[in-house]
């Protein structure tokens, strides 16, 4: 009996390289922030009827979206989760960790000095969208502990693998130039906290993290500065018990350029330590 060949081969799914442009990037960040506003708000809808829910709720209806937006992009990518897997925990020297960590703080505040430049006063819609923020954030500080599952473990894990794991990846995998890609996942990244407050600031953060995966392939030292960023945000919350404490000051500028100019230092130091992770392709 003769043997034919198939006209059309199946799509590999264990291929390393997967690839995204520019278009696709864009519909892969769409498809990550429609599973997880649109699950977490349908999840969350019991609790607009009885608050004590919120201790389920809140860390549940991330966990739900999260890992459904990641089901939803594997099968549009046609990807599995070993692609991930093998940039999930890829070693890092104690050094590059440790400059990865002071780049991160030292670059906190300027992200902080974005923030502070939205304003939160003016139209009356943007007013109401700030006081849904404020009270979206109440809500971390009435359910303490569910808060800080969602925000502080879940938040990182999930965020990082969508938006550095995968959006990124796939798009210096496709030869976008690392400053162009770094950028949109960036871009897309801020896009998604939906309010322009958390635009500005997360933007930047994703900067950072998106360097940081770029010079080490190493997805877990993200993941530990994304946690670590949520971490002290929360804590100041919890300290203040408002959203609006800062970690620096905003307003003394030296200090806001002095940090930048130490960051881009640290930075250059890493760049340097790490050429050799610098093929994508």
């Amino acid at each position: 009996m003769i043997e034919q060949k198939e006209d059309f081969p199946r799509p590999n799914l264990n291929a390393k390289n997967f690839k995204l442009d520019i278009p696709k990037a864009v519909v892969v960040a769409i498809m990550i922030i429609v599973c997880l506003q649109f699950l977490a708000g349908i999840i969350s809808i019991p609790s607009y009827f009885n608050e004590n829910l919120y201790n389920i709720t809140l860390p549940l209806s991330f966990l739900v979206g999260s890992l459904t937006a990641l089901g939803v992009v594997m099968l549009f990518l046609k990807i599995n989760f070993k692609i991930i897997q093998e940039h999930l925990l890829n070693p890092a020297s104690i050094g590059t960790v440790g400059l990865s960590i002071f780049f991160f703080l030292f670059m906190l505040p300027f992200a902080e000095f974005l923030t502070s430049m939205v304003p939160t006063t003016g139209p009356r819609w943007l007013e109401d969208l700030y006081h849904e923020i404020i009270r979206a954030f109440e809500i971390m500080l009435d359910y303490k502990v569910a808060g800080f599952i969602t925000v502080c473990l879940f938040a990182p894990i999930f965020e990082e693998i969508l938006f550095r794991g995968i959006l990124l990846r796939g798009l210096l995998q496709n030869r976008v130039h690392p400053i162009m890609a770094i950028g949109l996942s960036s871009l897309l990244f801020g896009f998604a906290h939906l309010n322009p407050w958390q635009f500005l600031g997360a933007g930047l953060l994703g900067c950072v993290f998106g360097f940081v995966y770029y010079q080490t392939k190493a997805l877990w030292i993200c993941i530990l500065l994304h946690a670590l960023n949520n971490s002290l945000s929360f804590v100041m919350m919890i300290k203040y018990e408002t959203m609006e404490e800062n970690i620096s000051d905003p307003n003394n500028y030296g200090n806001v350029f002095l940090s930048f100019l130490v960051a881009i230092i640290i930075g250059w130091i890493i760049n340097k330590l790490n050429r050799k992770n610098h093929q994508w392709t």
